[in-house]
């Protein structure tokens, strides 16, 4: 990397223990060797900025407003699964929030960050999800790691579904517990596994309700029956499910039924609900180790009181106007069924979560860039969010997408997709890609 960057590396100390005299071009020169590993990486974000397909950190305008040079906005890539973001009375509790107690408490939860608006938005988590007790989190990132490096410790095992999102696998390893991984929605991988790795130790078995990657729903009674003979807990990720799943829109385990067989139920505030922040639910003795072991909890400032007030808001709404719900589910099958009609592989997905196989991260940014200046915002979803073989883009359909953009967006997706290669495949003919293992076991 250089003879300068070399010879200071070894010297001795006493000559090199000036910093402010070392020269700008040496400085650089030690950059550049301390970035050595992401060469690559930074090798490709230099090419697809150069080629203008850098597609990641778009700014989102409002529902309402136009794209540059007057082309509509059509937005795929939020989360808001039913509407909710925009709604008046959500932003309006938000206003009257911070009117009564200021833009943040700036301190944790232990430090007098929470206000009656925290204690109102627990009450009604617990009666919505039928649950004795539930800690709230500044963000579902800091549920899921604090919740599970809280509970498990080094000597236990924690079993992850291979799709598990990011904040999952964080967690487990900041837990210090083993960690085995089962081939996604496998209960008979997950046997084996528990089978071969339980011994006499604590293991906790985590899945997602609606996986975020791929749209697909968890086979949740055949997870839990495995887990519970074999002396395990369960905890299901709800974050894509919540306000999607279930007669009441209370997720996955309430579309099995399975509401008081789970264990613990994680949820995010920043999709169904409209804000941002975390929780998690479960009976009073497991959410009491969190309370007082979650360091993503007790080192982190609370959720400010607006993200907490229009929460509660849009939980209420959540809870009474089962018809968005209704809506959203009517916009995913007209949305699933015109991609599948165009010949776009969906991989799967059942739900408002839809991707679409690209194969290729490069292509998929370029195809991320061509639909944004068409007016249609998706996700580009590449490594290290998914295996580089299986980069895709993501959409996102709302309850708050009418049929005339939804159409508008599928005409676009199709003159994109067939110009790109990406609508070849047959309705008839679709199936997954061939997954490749990663797993042992």
């Amino acid at each position: 990397m250089g003879a300068i960057v070399e010879r200071r590396l070894h010297e001795p100390e006493s000559q090199t223990d000036d910093p402010q005299g070392q020269p700008e071009q040496d400085l650089e020169h030690l950059r550049t060797a301390f970035l050595k590993p992401y060469e690559e990486l930074l090798g490709q974000v230099a090419l697809a900025r150069a080629a203008d397909i850098y597609a990641l950190y778009p700014v989102l305008r409002p529902p309402s407003s136009n794209g540059k040079e007057g082309v509509p906005q059509i937005v795929l890539a939020a989360n808001d699964y039913l509407g909710l973001s925009y709604d008046p009375r959500v932003r309006e509790a938000a206003r009257e929030a911070i009117a009564e107690f200021g833009s943040s408490r700036c301190s944790s939860p232990l430090a007098g960050g929470s206000t009656r608006l925290h204690v109102e938005l627990e009450d009604g988590l617990k009666s919505f999800l039928q649950q004795e007790a539930v800690a709230l989190f500044a963000s579902g990132y800091q549920a899921n790691v604090g919740v599970v490096s809280a509970l498990m410790q080094p000597g236990d095992l924690i079993l992850t579904d291979l799709f598990n999102h990011a904040s999952i696998i964080d967690g487990a390893r900041l837990s210090g517990a083993d960690i085995r991984v089962f081939q996604h929605n496998r209960h008979t991988h997950l046997e084996s596994l528990l089978k071969r790795e339980r011994q006499s130790r604590r293991v906790l078995v985590i899945v997602e309700g609606i996986y975020s990657a791929d749209g697909d729903i968890v086979k949740l009674p055949e997870i839990v029956e495995v887990a519970h003979r074999y002396g395990a807990l369960v905890m299901i990720d709800e974050a894509h499910s919540f306000g999607v799943l279930g007669r009441g829109g209370r997720g996955a385990a309430e579309h099995f039924d399975m509401l008081h067989d789970v264990d613990l139920i994680m949820g995010t505030m920043s999709k169904s609900l409209a804000s941002i922040g975390g929780f998690i639910v479960g009976n009073q003795a497991l959410l009491d180790v969190v309370r007082h072991n979650a360091r993503s909890l007790i080192f982190s400032a609370a959720a400010p009181p607006a993200s907490v007030a229009a929460a509660g808001r849009a939980l209420q709404i959540i809870d009474s106007e089962p018809e968005r719900r209704e809506r959203l589910w009517d916009n995913a099958h007209f949305m699933l069924d015109g991609l599948k009609t165009r010949g776009f592989r969906v991989m799967g997905s059942e739900t408002p979560v839809i991707p679409m196989l690209v194969g290729d991260q490069v292509r998929t940014m370029e195809v991320t860039v061509r639909l944004r200046e068409k007016g249609v915002l998706v996700c580009p979803a590449i490594p290290p969010m998914v295996q580089a073989h299986r980069s895709r883009i993501r959409a996102h359909v709302t309850a708050a997408h009418d049929r005339n953009s939804l159409t508008r967006a599928l005409d676009i997706l199709e003159e994109v997709g067939s110009a790109l290669g990406l609508c070849s495949v047959p309705d008839s003919e679709q199936s997954d890609p061939p997954l490749r293992s990663i797993v042992q076991g």
